[in-house]
């Protein structure tokens, strides 16, 4: 008998019992729609927690700290320029050019960064304002590709230029106001006069005397990594803070102890930054960072711990789906038995005709899994009109529950769509298979002898 005479008689037996096979199929349709439906929370709830993490910073970039920053321990990093392998020695690690080129050695690492910070405050007009002042290569954050709201990316040849963080416009106040913390202030960088005093540690009987920088670009209001914060070219700015430093001595009431301080070489940065050139292998360049004796952090941390708490919560949904699932598997077997029961007489004719056993085998097989197959495509359709209901009736309910990144709360991807036909087709197949083997058994004879 060939493939398609099995199929043509599989989907006429179906239509046969129409009501019986409706139902059957209902089954299948309603423990596929909640196996989707509850996976498709949990999936959700991945996205959501990743698009949060993206509005904080690149999801690709691995923060290297300085330990000696905050005068922890130090090692010593060197390495072969003729491989990859680093060596670590424990003495007295330095941050400094060498180790970025180190880093920048290692596989999947497209750059890395360093960062110099400094404590400072500006001055626009006779508004005062604090600010963390990074020095780095501009070159460098360049590739960084940091988003911006107007202006454009400083450069090395221009008078103290500088990008400034969206929020540094908005943290001046007034000094003379009776309340100068209440004011909401937001100064124009681009076209306002602004001064830089590179140092939190000064004392003046008068307007505080700073250097005038050219602030060339703001970087955008969602871009929390850069917001905060004011980047000026590495040697620009040190060239800059020696010069106020040597005529403004006098000012800091600390200047001998500053002065002292000041003997001990400091390093070069503070802090690394490493891009990675696949989101994939974030952990793998980190884990060998850590292993050479650096402390990083990137924000695949966050992620992979919520991947972990999420897959449980997917576990235990899906779980719950898969019973209504179950039930449907027995409703199969149900109907293809009965089945059996009102065919023996056309299953005897068959044998006698000299149908093979395994074409009586195929047949009920066939028709079980077409029954997985309609009930598994038409709760997959149900499964998108219920994910579509719930984002957009419950959408405003993503505050509540955590989802500050996405508005969705059901995501329905594709593999998931066709992974569930695929196991709701399955289950047909394994629940209609003890029918098929049992119609395999039955005797010719006693089969065409049934009324």
């Amino acid at each position: 008998m060939s493939n398609i005479d099995l199929a043509l008689m599989g989907i006429k037996n179906l239509l046969r019992r129409k009501a019986r096979t409706i139902l059957t199929v209902l089954g299948v349709v309603i423990g596929t729609a909640a196996i989707v439906v509850m996976m498709s929370l949990g999936i959700g709830m991945d996205v959501a927690f990743q698009q949060q993490l993206e509005e904080y910073g690149n999801l690709t970039m691995i923060q290297v700290r300085n330990p000696n920053a905050r005068g922890g321990g130090m090692m010593v990093v060197s390495s072969d320029d003729s491989s990859n392998s680093t060596a670590v020695s424990g003495s007295d690690l330095k941050f400094d050019d060498t180790l970025i080129k180190t880093i920048e050695n290692m596989d999947d690492v497209d750059y890395a960064i360093g960062f110099k910070r400094f404590n400072g405050q500006l001055l626009a007009g006779r508004y005062q304002g604090w600010g963390d002042i990074y020095a780095v290569d501009l070159d460098k954050l360049m590739k960084m590709d940091i988003p911006l709201s107007e202006g454009q990316m400083p450069s090395k040849i221009g008078y103290n230029e500088a990008l400034v963080g969206y929020q540094v416009s908005k943290n001046f106040y007034d000094p003379k106001s009776r309340n100068p913390y209440g004011e909401d202030l937001d100064i124009d960088m681009l076209n306002t006069k602004v001064e830089l005093i590179p140092s939190n540690s000064f004392s003046y009987s008068g307007r505080p005397r700073g250097v005038p920088i050219t602030p060339t670009g703001i970087t955008t209001e969602d871009d929390y990594d850069y917001a905060w914060n004011v980047y000026m070219d590495y040697d620009n700015f040190v060239r800059l803070k020696a010069d106020y430093d040597r005529k403004h001595k006098n000012d800091d009431d600390n200047s001998g102890k500053s002065r002292k301080r000041s003997d001990k070489k400091e390093d070069k940065y503070d802090e690394i930054q490493v891009s990675v050139s696949d989101i994939d292998k974030v952990q793998e360049v980190q884990n060998t960072l850590k292993s050479m004796g650096l402390e990083c952090y990137s924000l695949t941390d966050a992620l992979e711990n919520n991947k972990k708490t999420s897959s449980l919560i997917q576990a235990v949904l899906g779980g719950i789906g898969a019973v209504s699932l179950l039930i449907a598997a027995i409703g199969i077997s149900n109907t293809m038995v009965m089945s059996i029961y009102e065919r023996t007489k056309e299953i005897g004719v068959m044998k006698v005709l000299g149908a093979e056993l395994k074409d009586i085998k195929r047949l009920f097989l066939f028709e079980a899994a077409m029954i997985g197959l309609f009930g598994g495509a038409i709760g997959i359709g149900i499964s998108y009109i219920l994910s579509f209901v719930i984002n957009s009736v419950l959408s405003n309910m993503g505050g509540d529950l955590g989802y500050y990144g996405s508005s969705l709360l059901s995501t329905i991807p594709a593999w998931l769509a066709f992974a569930s036909l695929g196991f709701s087709t399955l289950i047909g197949l394994i629940a209609g298979y003890y029918p098929a083997v049992r119609a395999t058994h039955l005797s010719a004879l006693e089969a065409i002898r049934t009324e």
